[in-house]
Formats: structure tokens, sequence, C-alpha cells
């Protein structure tokens, strides 16, 4: 037996809930700044999570700080 998709879930009855208890928040992204317009930055993925609510993972990712001499 597979699972249930969104479609599915939808259906044709009431209003369409999402489940928003546990949300980890907006995905957010940093500040498209000199570094990023004229090359590329660094940067680490840290930690995949889950977003309940969301289709698609959420990713944690820790950037270089282009500013700073390595």
């Amino acid at each position: 037996m597979g699972r249930v998709i969104r479609a599915q879930r939808k259906g044709a009855g009431s209003i369409f809930r999402s489940h928003t208890v546990g949300r980890k928040g907006a995905a957010k992204l940093r500040v498209f700044d000199f570094a990023e317009r004229h090359g590329y930055v660094r940067g680490i993925v840290k930690d995949i999570v889950h977003d309940p609510g969301r289709g698609a993972p959420l990713a944690k990712v820790v950037f270089r700080d282009p500013y700073k001499l390595p």
C-alpha cells in the first residue's frame, strides 16, 4: 500500500488545511550582497530538516564570511 497523496487529501470536500503544528518557520535567504553578485559564496550544509506542511525538506546552511581573510 502506498501513501495518500496531497491531491487526494484535498479532495472535493471542505476547505483544505495543511499540517501547521510543529512548523520550522519560513525559509530564508542570505542577503544578496556584493560578494554574491560578483562571484559566489561558499557554504556548508549543516542539517537537513523535515518541515511538516511543506512538500520539500529545509536545509540549514552556514556560509563563510566573504570579507574575512582566510
